[in-house]
């Protein structure tokens, strides 16, 4: 009677190169647009704001005190991900190698993509009522931002569903530059801001942005967006996607974020890891790819989005 797993300890260390060859077929998108972070499991966030201007006083008079005031309050959960593949120990010893190195790198492509779409949620559903994060309990992308202070509510997005075309978006540039915070002191975006479209934008995108004069001119003019603008072609919001909660991507949606400034956020309690164990009674070896991990944004602010589609829009 063979009572050793030999074979198993063998190929365990193929099979995990194999799945990490799958897994490195698509590059991560996630980090070039989110901020990426690591908990420990639930997290707590609070939105909090200081004065927007300091106390007018004078000579020999009390300073007053600056109080902050408390936004809304934001609790994240881990989702967790896990998926095994099971190799028996004849299918080892008929030399089915090939077979067993596809079904391993196929784990790993599941793997990325499965992490490339989760990280997509947020602006897949950037404009449904069904995917609430944040504490105001609106979509993250909506034309009536409730303010902590009770003031005038404040927008995200585009009422009419703007195209993306060179007007259009300059006066998308100028509402995200003109945003306030909780007490109504402006976010001062400078211009580190970048343009995210799907691939059926690519084209119109990179002619706005990236020309050396502006697009659709018969002058010669000057290409303002030139060196303001970065473009991202982002693979993973278009209509050929549907994300986990079965909603399908847009091919004219964009999405324009102050980088360094919006908090659009992924972050992972256990990153992609593999373990392997062993089944005497089956005569099978088990290879688990599991990750948890959340999605979501701290806050709407340096964010701005269009659906592009020319319908009205109020959420």
């Amino acid at each position: 009677m063979h009572t050793s797993f030999q074979w198993a300890q063998a190929l365990e260390g193929n099979i995990q190169e194999w799945i990490h060859e799958g897994f490195s077929r698509h590059s991560d998108w996630s980090a070039q647009v989110l901020n990426i972070e690591s908990n420990t499991g639930f997290t707590r966030i609070q939105d909090s704001w200081g004065p927007r201007l300091i106390s007018k006083s004078g000579e020999g008079q009390s300073t007053s005190v600056a109080t902050r005031q408390l936004g809304y309050e934001t609790i994240a959960g881990n989702q967790i991900f896990k998926q095994s593949m099971m190799v028996t120990e004849e299918y080892d010893s008929r030399g089915q190698y090939d077979s067993i190195k596809r079904e391993a790198e196929d784990l790993g492509k599941a793997t990325i993509e499965t992490l490339n779409i989760f990280a997509a949620q947020p602006f897949i559903e950037g404009f449904s009522t069904s995917n609430i994060f944040y504490g105001d309990a609106l979509p993250l992308f909506s034309t009536v931002h409730t303010q902590p202070d009770g003031s005038t509510a404040l927008s995200n997005a585009s009422a009419t569903s703007i195209a993306l075309t060179d007007t259009n978006l300059e006066a998308e540039l100028i509402a995200v530059k003109q945003q306030k915070g909780g007490t109504g002191a402006k976010l001062a975006i400078g211009g580190n801001l970048l343009l995210m479209v799907p691939e059926n934008l690519e084209k119109e995108a990179v002619i706005i942005t990236g020309s050396q004069r502006r697009s659709g001119s018969d002058f010669n003019d000057l290409n303002f967006y030139l060196g303001k603008v970065d473009t991202f072609v982002n693979p993973y919001i278009g209509s050929d996607i549907t994300d986990l909660n079965g909603t399908a991507g847009s091919d004219t949606a964009h999405y324009l974020l102050a980088r360094g400034e919006h908090q659009i956020t992924l972050s992972y309690e256990k990153r992609p890891r593999y373990t392997t164990w062993d089944d005497k009674d089956k005569d099978a070896m088990y290879t688990k790819v599991k990750m948890s991990l959340w999605n979501g944004w701290k806050s709407w602010r340096a964010t701005y989005a269009s659906k592009g589609d020319g319908t009205a829009y109020a959420s």
